[in-house]
């Protein structure tokens, strides 16, 4: 893929094997681990993997749409002002612009989740 400059940009055409969390950088919290997949001009995707996490006591808000894909496991979404939502490994859901929400596995003594979060780039990620 051309940048700019010309140059072909490698890492735009790297595959990574989700399901064994392979990434460019990682970050732990008490509320599960996240892998960066992919930090691109358009477009950003991590994994994040939610085992024996705490539940975040705090709600995230995206200004922008953010694309959720369960790898393995299952993640109950909490969406303020809307029914909680159950994705389960194969399902996807975009969690609407602009709405807090907080995402843990489920069920709580249950399997882990692994899943794929993948937002546009200029999208900004706040907590409340």
């Amino acid at each position: 893929m051309p940048t700019a400059g010309g140059a072909t940009d490698h890492r735009a055409m790297s595959t990574f094997d989700l399901k064994a969390r392979e990434l460019l950088s990682q970050r732990e919290t008490p509320y599960g681990s996240v892998g960066v997949l992919h930090a691109g001009a358009d477009l950003n995707a991590w994994w994040i993997w939610k085992d024996r996490e705490d539940v975040d006591p705090a709600q995230s808000i995206c200004d922008r749409e953010d694309l959720i894909y369960v790898a393995s496991g299952a993640l109950r979404l909490e969406l303020q002002g809307r029914e909680s939502v159950l994705v389960e490994t194969g399902q996807t859901f975009v969690i609407p612009a602009d709405t807090p929400f907080r995402g843990y596995r489920w069920p709580r003594d249950g399997a882990a989740c692994l899943f794929l979060a993948v937002a546009p780039a200029d999208a900004t990620f706040s907590t409340r």
